[in-house]
């Protein structure tokens, strides 16, 4: 009697690539047939990895938590080469005495040297962006080329605690231009490009024109959220999966920003973002 050809391996492994494999490797489901039913409430996480379910997703939560937001941080300082009163005074734009004459407003005021010389009369905000630019060798950006709405990019509870701006979108390269106007944060700039896909370029802005573009920002906060961080990765995994649930999420991205956590819920029609923050500005 003839035998029907063996098929069963070849459905075996065609039904498993129809099946998406949950990146938690103690998944109890696996990528065994009951797979599928979880398939439409599955979770993409930070583009690579997908979760089949809400617990294994708390789990995945929990140990990038703990792995890499929660250990002890202490912020290294942004430095620079010359300390700016030395630049303008070798630019000429301020006199020696004048140089003295803003040190010790800036010793009895504890303000920045470069608020001080504006304080003075001796040196304009221009002046003080020209030089901050030289020293995080990035260039001034001009005011009038500020995309409308492109600073909706990145949450306010960010841009209002790292003083800075998302300014301008290049579509073709997925370039985007933020703005600073005394230091460059290349923490937040490297979030910015892991939450966002693009590459991030810094500016400098002058302080005045900055402040009133961030003040602008602060009237349009739909679709944010910020809260206190909690004390354990546990309790913030609880949160986060509690969002993605009640938004009907199908994607996050999470991203550490010097401590704070900064978490994008992505759905078929609008996003929100939750920002976690360490401690008050």
């Amino acid at each position: 009697m003839n035998k029907l050809p063996e098929v069963k391996r070849k459905h075996s492994t065609a039904w498993k690539q129809l099946v998406p494999r949950c990146s938690n490797p103690d998944c109890p489901t696996g990528s065994s047939w009951t797979g599928v039913l979880h398939r439409v409430s599955g979770f993409r996480f930070n583009e690579q990895e997908w979760y089949c379910s809400p617990r294994c997703l708390e789990v995945a939560l929990e140990e990038q938590l703990l792995g890499q937001l929660f250990d002890d941080y202490r912020p290294v300082p942004n430095r620079t080469n010359m300390p700016m009163g030395l630049m303008m005074l070798s630019r000429g734009v301020i006199s020696d005495p004048q140089l003295r004459d803003a040190i010790r407003l800036q010793r009895s005021s504890g303000a920045r040297i470069g608020a001080c010389l504006q304080r003075l009369g001796f040196a304009s905000s221009d002046d003080i962006a020209s030089v901050v630019a030289t020293q995080w060798g990035c260039p001034v950006f001009p005011a009038d080329s500020v995309q409308p709405g492109c600073s909706m990019l990145v949450p306010f509870s960010l841009i209002e605690r790292y003083r800075m701006l998302p300014v301008h979108l290049v579509s073709q390269g997925l370039r985007l231009f933020v703005g600073f106007c005394d230091t460059v944060n290349h923490s937040a700039l490297i979030a910015i490009e892991h939450m966002l896909g693009c590459s991030t370029e810094a500016c400098i802005i002058p302080e005045p024109k900055l402040l009133q573009l961030i003040e602008s920002r602060k009237h349009d906060t739909a679709g944010e959220l910020a809260v206190s961080r909690p004390a354990s990765a546990a309790e913030t995994a609880r949160m986060i999966l509690s969002y993605a649930q009640q938004t009907g999420a199908a994607e996050l991205r999470l991203r550490g920003v010097e401590g704070n956590i900064w978490v994008r819920f992505l759905g078929q029609r609008s996003h929100l973002d939750l920002v976690f923050e360490v401690d008050a500005r």
